[in-house]
């Protein structure tokens, strides 16, 4: 009876420490081993250009935004500051009655480096409240505070928030190469004509 008890313990201990190498094995990666890329979650600050309403905005509405800082990898510019990104509206309600506020709700897509490498980005935005007091409103207007509205949402040009990068983004460069692909990347050509 104590060997059978001893070889069930076993399996089992044998069972489970495998079952922790397995989940510790590492995950496959779309990475080419050598290349230069930007980290799954590096923090982008930005800043609005286009302004958002959640009483005009349409759900996938597409807002702009730029880049208040630049993002340097292994000391080379890859992103400038004033660099231009891409959010959609997911969600806009405008006020209404009752008090009710207006909503909206953005996700970030992408922006670019400067070798046209596209960055996927996210970002969790939202503003919405803005109604007016409901309690105050029933227990002073009664019947009456069904015509109270609440305020649509504004989100102005400037406003600044954070974007992060959503996933592990191969610049397709090597760190050899990156300096010089950045630089002639950004770097304009204008002949003129006489």
């Amino acid at each position: 009876m104590k060997i059978s008890k001893v070889l069930v313990f076993t399996i089992i201990m044998v069972f489970l420490c495998n079952l922790v190498g397995f989940a510790s094995s590492p995950q496959v990666s779309n990475l080419v081993p050598g290349n230069v890329y930007i980290p799954k979650g590096t923090l982008l600050k930005t800043e609005i250009i286009t302004p958002i309403n959640s009483g005009k905005n349409k759900v996938n509405d597409i807002v702009l935004f730029k880049t208040t800082e630049t993002i340097v990898i292994n000391g080379v510019e890859v992103i400038p500051k004033g660099t231009t990104g891409e959010a959609v509206v997911t969600k806009a309600s405008p006020a209404g009655s009752w008090g009710k506020g207006g909503k909206v709700e953005l996700a970030a897509k992408s922006i670019k480096t400067l070798n046209g490498v596209e960055v996927p980005l996210t970002l969790d935005a939202k503003k919405s409240g803005g109604g007016a007091n409901m309690v105050l409103g029933v227990l002073a207007f009664g019947i009456f505070s069904g015509f109270l509205h609440g305020s649509n949402q504004d989100i102005p040009t400037g406003t600044k928030f954070q974007v992060a990068v959503e996933s592990d983004t191969d610049l397709q460069v090597t760190n050899e190469t990156l300096a010089d692909v950045m630089k002639k990347s950004n770097v304009v050509t204008v002949t003129t004509v006489q």
